[in-house]
């Protein structure tokens, strides 16, 4: 390879800028965008600009005898890009209602002409570098590079073919892109190179399977088959330079494998194989491997993992299911989920992503139980040995060690539990058995552990409740008979097993729940609970109908019909003649309160108007004792405010 080195990884980098500029999750918009500043840049730093002032001027063609710079090749590929968004943005919008179809696509199909214009430039300046004067030491561009520029000047001219209806075309086009991308897959260094081609052979299976549909193929859907019925022949109409292309990019590529390929390890999950197909993904998952194997060789050492150890296998794990959450996202919000091809894509991301999910989770559980183990040896000298002894020695200050001890043991099997359900929900532990009954026979025994640790905290705490202590073992002890069932003897094999848990450790948790629970009862039967002060509190309160029990009793006879209204009546007499004695004791205070009239000389009046004197007399009088009642109502504010009236 000559000084001047002008190759690149264009699969890696349209790979990238695809990802972080909204093309992955449809944002077609955005990416043009991005690609327009892209251009301009570039322009400006390659001094390909059209010119200053009112007047155009019209940029140099892309040669290859004065390419200098790589950013040449960039400005062309991201022109080409351009062109191609712009053409991707108006196929979309001819899906829109009351759309001008025709005019949409005619002026689609223009940019996807251009854009074929560009890549064609593009793979005929790299074709020449690559060859130089036909040495490989004068060459400025490597194998792997004009592969990929082919790769992407095939891709392009497929779809234009694709969208004029040339199936043939199109078809052939597409079979020999995807051969050269086997290629690199085949003889990759490492994994991310390995998926990076595998990403691009996935984004256009579904058209290979339309073409081969259209061409009157019957098993469309065979992929694989339908690339074994291209013959050589094919491939060589459709690019000449396929034979020399790939013989040469094998004997470079096999020199680099020769040097050290690093590779991510075979991952399985309850014995089927997880496939990481995105290079994405692949990156963060080769630090996650990497991270384990550090982990594991200082505890093969000897070492006991701190919780610095544990946080970095966290936080990569924890970049990595970001990761693949977002590829999920992206693919279910992505307008290509329909195909089959893509379908089985996004059945591979989702099942690595809950893999990644059970990694977490998994490792979230030992770390916590790692803690637990902590926290219980530093309260082995002041707990007691005997589970049923509730008595601490030392003091209030180590009753108080004890207590935010348990706490916290306690806290962290709800963290435990927490995970185990967590992991219980997903699909791919449901959908295997084995895995399925481990999760829930862990869940089942630390839920048992949980209770008989808040059970013991109860019981050594100050202010005890054994009432509370009973209830929790009562909870725990169904809970050890499920652990034991699917534990103990499962209806098929475990698999994926988190932490082991013999036989052994169950019976023991179970005779420290039966141990406790016995102390627990004796220490509530024992407890001297006292009689509330006002007990009888009711009699002082309520009436109680003596004589009505008694008549129940048969002490006394039941009063008859007659005697009760007659009872009834009288009562109603008497409240009617009491009513009327006040009424009489009212008349005479009032008429003793008001005042004698004068001694005059009256006429002789008949009957008849001494009883209307009489009834006007009465009025007046009832009138004025109301005078008096508000007067006495009426503050002194009141009356004097009064006077006026």
């Amino acid at each position: 390879m000559s000084e001047s080195d002008l190759s690149f990884k264009l699969l890696s980098t349209l790979s990238k800028e695809r990802a972080v500029y909204g093309l992955r999750n449809g944002d077609l918009e955005r990416y043009r965008r991005h690609c327009a500043n892209k251009v301009h840049r570039l322009r400006q730093i390659t001094n390909n600009t059209c010119g200053k002032g009112k007047t155009y001027k019209t940029p140099p063609k892309l040669d290859a005898s004065t390419v200098k710079d790589v950013r040449e090749l960039q400005l062309a590929l991201f022109s080409a890009e351009r062109a191609l968004a712009h053409s991707h943005d108006l196929k979309s919008q001819r899906n829109k209602p009351n759309a001008p179809a025709q005019a949409v696509k005619k002026e689609q199909i223009s940019w996807l002409r251009r854009a074929l214009k560009l890549s064609a430039s593009l793979f005929e300046t790299v074709s020449t570098l690559t060859t130089g004067s036909g040495d490989s030491q004068t060459a400025k561009v490597n194998q792997r590079t004009l592969a990929e520029v082919t790769i992407y000047y095939l891709t392009v001219r497929s779809e234009l073919s694709f969208e004029r209806n040339d199936f043939i075309s199109a078809l052939s086009d597409l079979a020999a892109r995807r051969r050269l991308l086997g290629v690199l897959a085949e003889s990759a260094k490492d994994s991310y190179d390995e998926a990076l081609a595998h990403e691009f052979i996935d984004a256009q299976d579904p058209l290979i399977r339309y073409c081969a549909y259209k061409l009157g193929r019957a098993d469309s859907h065979d992929i694989d088959g339908v690339m074994a019925d291209i013959t050589e022949d094919v491939l060589l109409e459709a690019l000449p330079i396929y034979s020399k292309l790939t013989e040469g990019l094998k004997k470079e590529l096999g020199s680099e494998m020769q040097e050290g390929r690093k590779k991510l390890e075979d991952v399985t999950f309850g014995g089927e194989k997880v496939d990481f197909r995105n290079a994405e993904l692949v990156r963060v998952m080769g630090k996650v491997q990497d991270e384990l194997k550090r982990a594991e060789g200082k505890n093969g050492k000897g070492k006991s993992r701190g919780m610095s150890g544990w946080d970095r296998v966290l936080a990569v794990l924890g970049e990595a299911e970001g990761v693949a959450r977002k590829l999920v996202e992206d693919h279910e919000s992505s307008r290509s989920s329909t195909s089959l091809r893509s379908a089985q894509v996004s059945n591979s991301l989702s099942f690595a992503h809950e893999y990644i999910v059970h990694l977490l989770l998994s490792h979230r559980i030992k770390r916590d139980l790692q803690l637990i183990d902590v926290l219980t040896s530093s309260l082995s000298s002041s707990l007691p040995t005997e589970i049923g002894d509730f008595k601490i020695r030392g003091g209030k200050v180590k009753i108080e060690e004890t207590v935010k001890g348990l706490a916290g043991i306690v806290k962290l099997l709800d963290t435990v539990l927490q995970s185990l359900r967590g992991m219980a929900e997903l699909s791919i532990v449901q959908e295997k058995e084995g895995v399925r009954l481990g999760v829930e026979g862990s869940e089942a025994y630390y839920h048992a552990s949980k209770c008989l640790t808040l059970a013991r905290l109860h019981c050594i705490h100050p202010t005890p409740s054994y009432c509370s202590a009973v209830s929790l073992l009562s909870r725990a002890s169904p809970s050890v008979d499920q652990a034991r069932a699917l534990l103990g003897s499962p209806s098929s094999p475990l698999e994926e097993v988190i932490v082991e848990i013999p036989p052994i450790q169950i019976e023991a948790l179970e005779a420290d729940i039966q141990k406790l629970d016995t102390a627990a009862k004796k220490g509530l039967f024992a407890a001297h609970i006292e009689k509330p002060v006002f007990f009888d509190m009711a009699f002082n309160y309520i009436d109680i109908p003596f004589e009505e029990l008694e008549v129940l009793a048969g002490k006394q006879k039941a009063p008859t019909t007659t005697q009760v209204i007659s009872e009834q009546v009288g009562k109603v007499a008497q409240s009617a003649l009491g009513g009327v004695d006040r009424v009489k004791k009212l008349g005479r205070e009032t008429r003793e309160a008001t005042p004698a009239p004068e001694a005059a000389v009256r006429p002789a009046h008949t009957q008849s108007q001494k009883t209307q004197d009489a009834e006007d007399e009465e009025v007046g009088e009832e009138e004025e004792d109301e005078k008096e009642t508000t007067s006495q109502k009426k503050g002194w504010l009141g009356g004097w405010f009064g006077r006026g009236k």
